[in-house]
């Protein structure tokens, strides 16, 4: 890619007001119709009244009915609702630029694609998984007990309650969180699972552009809400993302928030972290001459010089010479 075509990557698709409000009424009304159903679906109640008039036993439906439907509703539950909190709580947007509490999450979650598991030789390790939440990951926590209560609350206490909670944390404890630490070491008992490396370079390709790709374990959400990146069709930027050497969309998204976005305390601990990683000075470096490609090439665009400006100021603040970067 042209350092313009990365610049561009990076921004906002340009769409017509008619797409954005049919969009968003789509995601409203498809992402809470989900989340509705696995809350309280209206249909097991009438086959399992079809199944005791045919005279199936009630120990069956007790023991094996009821927790395969509860399983089922409380795994629709997490994938719709994970892909609510993933997409609009932990990257960037507009609960995380209005409210300090989200751009906290946003942040442990930033740490994650930028310092901790950058795309590159860096985004596997040979340890086990390093989470950017120290301590009690409040982050996750926090939404689970307040779904799970409000489950409570709406479906009452009961012995079907119980099976859901319990589905619901061992899927998201034991599948998605799993599953996502597994991406990012190089040894592990999936490392031979065709299955997992498919998904694997799903999640790659979140960190490639993090617009994208927001599921853990299955697309199916993305594919419904139009940020899906297929593997088949992406190889090359699969490559890119390995190979630790060009800036990417990613990057510059990243970028872009350090550079326009972030409070100063923010600014401080990003700036501290630059000091440490000689891979991110050299991105800046990268991203100074993306800028500075965009700044001649398009004279009026007011953000790219303001970035470029900053970018500058930046690269001295750690230390760093903008000009052996031109």
């Amino acid at each position: 890619m042209s350092n313009n075509e990365i610049y561009e990557a990076a921004l906002k698709p340009p769409t017509s007001l008619l797409k954005r409000v049919l969009y968003s009424a789509w995601l409203v009304i498809g992402l809470f119709g989900l989340m509705a159903i696995a809350w309280s679906e209206p249909w097991s109640a009438s086959l399992f009244n079809f199944l005791l008039a045919k005279g199936v036993s009630p120990l069956l439906i007790d023991f094996i009915g009821m927790p395969i439907v509860m399983t089922l509703r409380a795994i629709l539950l997490v994938e719709s609702l994970g892909y609510l909190y993933h997409r609009f709580f932990q990257h960037i947007g507009f609960f995380t630029r209005r409210a300090l509490v989200f751009r906290k999450n946003q942040r442990y979650h930033w740490m994650h694609h930028m310092w901790i598991y950058p795309i590159g030789r860096f985004y596997k390790r040979a340890i086990k998984y390093v989470a950017s939440e120290k301590g009690i990951s409040w982050s996750w926590i926090v939404p689970a007990l307040i779904a799970t209560s409000l489950f409570t609350w709406t479906n009452g206490v009961h012995v079907s309650t119980v099976v859901f909670i319990a589905a619901l944390g061992l899927y998201a404890q034991y599948v998605i969180n799993l599953t996502h630490c597994r991406f990012h070491e190089t040894d592990h008992p999936w490392v031979n699972s065709e299955y997992f490396h498919w998904l694997e370079d799903i999640h790659v390709l979140h960190h490639w552009d993090q617009r994208t790709n927001f599921t853990i374990v299955h697309p199916l959400m993305d594919i419904l809400f139009g940020t899906y990146l297929a593997p088949k069709t992406h190889r090359e930027e699969l490559r890119i993302a390995l190979e630790d050497n060009d800036l990417t969309a990613s990057d510059m998204i990243n970028w872009r928030y350090v550079l326009l976005e972030a409070t100063p305390a923010e600014r401080a601990a990003f700036v501290t972290n630059t000091y440490k990683h000689s891979r991110s000075i050299r991105k800046v470096g990268q991203l100074l001459k993306v800028l500075k490609d965009r700044v001649t090439s398009h004279p009026t665009d007011g953000q790219a010089q303001d970035l470029y400006t900053k970018a500058v100021a930046l690269l001295q603040e750690i230390g760093q010479d903008p000009k052996k970067f031109e």
